[in-house]
């Protein structure tokens, strides 16, 4: 995460740069980079500091909610379950979520989000020879923000995080030097859609960021670290900031158009009618978070049935390992007394049986439920002030 400050440095006077002159590589070992004296005290280079809360540019902003509103292409089919069934086709699996990645720096426990680009579906890795990787080093060629410090996900109606976005966040999390560093940005387009405004900020809870670092979510993981869906991401306060151009770009849309109001001197123009507290506010939205609310449950469902078969399945398969332990065991202790050469004895990788199935998926399905079903509440509970009035 130093090449944005790095670039910082460059675009300061020499006056007061305190950055060395750059020496050519002769040795594998990186020389520390230095910083003007201004940003020594805020750049944090050895992610000491915990991310207090999230600045996100307003441009950024506007690119992730064009992004939500794209026709995108439905994602590969191995990147909506890890089972050994393809889900059930729902409503809410038909949503296809915008995914990409944030691009800023890390100043004062504030984490600066200045840009960002979008992802094609499926890609759940920042590693060598991948889309990620090849951007960034476009980005760093033109000397523009190129360090990943999160992700950016599109729900609908209240959604919760997807098991995608959560394993490309610990992919950041790895690349930014751990504690925390790695936000992510959820913003609701269908909220938007009805023209308000839901974007929320989060990062992994310590439990997460411990299964992260050890790349396993098994059931053993999962309770030892105390993880469940409430915990799986803390949130961090957000805040929009507007450069100028971006403030007079949005003034001209949001600048209401002049009318003609009805006064004494101008009786002819009628008053208009009011109709709006007979209106039904609930009359689509409330049906489109209940059959949300029904897929996410189908899934949810879905994904339990498929853990319950893969528990059995590895439960066969160690006791069936078990048994060919022991016949491998007896048979070199026949071998021994007869003199015979002996079997090659089962490494302790392979005495370990199978790994556990992922509950990640499980996770992030409990939490979608919740989401909606509280989404669900609210708007019923508007719908129902509103026929009180």
């Amino acid at each position: 995460m130093t090449s944005m400050a790095a670039a910082l440095a460059a675009s300061l006077p020499a006056a007061i740069s305190r950055t060395a002159t750059p020496q050519p590589a002769t040795s594998s070992t990186q020389q520390p980079k230095q910083f003007p004296q201004r940003l020594e005290g805020v750049v944090d280079v050895e992610a000491a500091r915990d991310v207090e809360s999230v600045q996100l540019n307003s441009l950024v902003f506007l690119k992730m909610m064009k992004h939500s509103t794209d026709i995108l292409p439905p994602p590969p089919a191995n990147t909506l379950q890890q089972d050994r069934n393809a889900p059930p086709p729902t409503a809410l699996s038909s949503h296809t979520d915008c995914l990409g990645v944030l691009l800023g720096l890390d100043l004062d426990g504030v984490m600066e989000v200045e840009d960002s680009f979008a992802l094609p579906g499926g890609e759940t890795s920042l590693g060598a020879n991948s889309y990620s990787d090849r951007l960034l080093t476009h980005l760093r060629e033109v000397q523009t923000p190129d360090s990943p410090v999160g992700i950016y996900l599109s729900t609908h109606n209240g959604g919760f995080a997807t098991r995608v976005a959560i394993e490309l966040l610990s992919a950041v999390e790895k690349v930014s030097g751990g504690r925390g560093k790695a936000v992510l940005i959820v913003h609701d387009a269908s909220k938007s859609n009805g023209g308000d405004l839901s974007v929320k900020a989060f990062r992994l809870g310590e439990g997460a960021r411990a299964a992260a670092k050890l790349g396993k979510w098994d059931e053993k993981t999962l309770t030892e670290n105390g993880i469940t869906s409430s915990t799986l991401l803390s949130p961090l306060p957000l805040t929009l900031t507007s450069p100028s151009l971006i403030s007079a770009f949005l003034s001209t849309l949001t600048a209401p158009a002049e009318q003609a109001q009805p006064s004494l001197s101008s009786p002819s123009v009628p008053l208009p009618p009011s109709f709006a507290p007979l209106v039904n506010p609930t009359s689509t939205s409330l049906t489109n978070y209940l059959q949300n609310t029904l897929d996410s449950l189908t899934l949810h469902s879905h994904e339990a049935n498929n853990i319950a078969f893969l528990t059995r399945q590895i439960a066969r398969e160690k006791v069936r390992h078990e048994q060919n332990i022991k016949d491998r065991e007896e048979e070199n202790a026949r071998r021994r007394k007869q003199g015979l050469s002996e079997f090659p004895s089962i490494s302790a990788e392979l005495k370990n049986g199978t790994k556990e199935p992922s509950r990640l998926e499980m996770i992030c399905l409990g939490g979608t439920v919740e989401g909606l079903a509280k989404g669900m509440g609210a708007e019923a509970g508007k719908g129902l002030v509103r026929n009180y009035l």
